[in-house]
């Protein structure tokens, strides 16, 4: 009788962790909710040599340091560690970097598509298609861009377009998704000379008095956790957000990987 009282209670726990370990795996965030760094951060930490004598109070600061590359775009960055990225994958897969996410509800309010390179837009606008096709019911869809100068040495544009929300907005119109759901886009204005941020978006998105509801964020891999704490810092409640995005098909330099960790570590820090 203890026998089979303890078999069934090992096969409850069993499928207990089955159904949460995929959780754990698509949980957004870097810490617990004590503020603890989870095992695979810890262990990315200590693979690029940052101390392990560090107090919770001085790993952000080292970590803006050493690993954020602040005002440089991600072509741009100096590289750090790129001969230890093979060991750190694994580690940021953990993390929640590499992998697509999907919509975990069926409904949302809104579907924050973020702006960026036309390459990434298409990609974005294309995998909340795919949601949709799944049975994901949408409110409304929200383009956030803004004024940043198209680079013809990065992306490909009609030359009567000149700013990324432009061919945002020409990208939309000539997807399947356009006509569909109602949209608005958001043209957010550079910032003290720097051009605009997804935080730039939001605030001027929420300027425009949205009514409160459940918002899904599209990015792309390795972007989804970071830009999931970002909106999360911003929006009032009781607005709640959720970010996915499509896996990353070919590696970034490490350095790419480790500016996003420190700026995610940061918005989360922030809330």
């Amino acid at each position: 009788m203890r026998l089979l009282y303890y078999t069934r209670s090992m096969n409850i726990l069993k499928v207990f962790w089955i159904l949460l370990f995929p959780l754990y795996l698509n949980a957004l965030s870097l810490s617990d909710e004590q503020g603890d760094l989870y095992p695979a951060a810890k262990k990315l930490l200590h693979l690029c040599d940052v101390p392990l004598s560090l107090s919770e109070n001085e790993l952000l600061p080292y970590l803006q340091k050493h690993w954020m590359q602040a005002g440089k775009e991600r072509w741009e960055m100096k590289a750090l560690y790129e001969d230890r990225k093979e060991a750190a994958i694994p580690l940021l897969r953990e993390i929640g970097c590499i992998d697509e996410l999907e919509a975990k509800n069926n409904h949302y309010d809104y579907a924050l598509v973020l702006g960026a390179t036309r390459f990434r837009m298409e990609k974005r606008l294309d995998f909340l298609q795919k949601q949709i096709e799944k049975g994901v019911e949408i409110g409304q869809i929200v383009l956030l861009s803004g004024d940043r100068k198209l680079d013809p040495e990065i992306e490909a544009f009609p030359k009567e377009l000149k700013t990324e929300a432009e061919l945002f907005i020409y990208l939309y119109e000539n997807h399947p998704l356009y006509g569909k759901t109602p949209f608005t886009v958001v043209d957010s204005k550079p910032e003290f000379g720097r051009r605009p941020t997804t935080a730039t978006t939001l605030r001027d998105w929420i300027a425009t008095k949205p009514s409160p509801g459940r918002c899904l964020a599209v990015s792309c891999q390795p972007f989804v956790g970071y830009q999931e704490a970002v909106i999360k810092s911003i929006l009032p409640h009781p607005f709640s957000v959720e970010a996915i995005g499509p896996a990353l098909e070919n590696p970034y330099p490490l350095a790419i990987y480790l500016d996003n960790f420190a700026k995610w570590l940061l918005y989360e820090k922030k809330r």
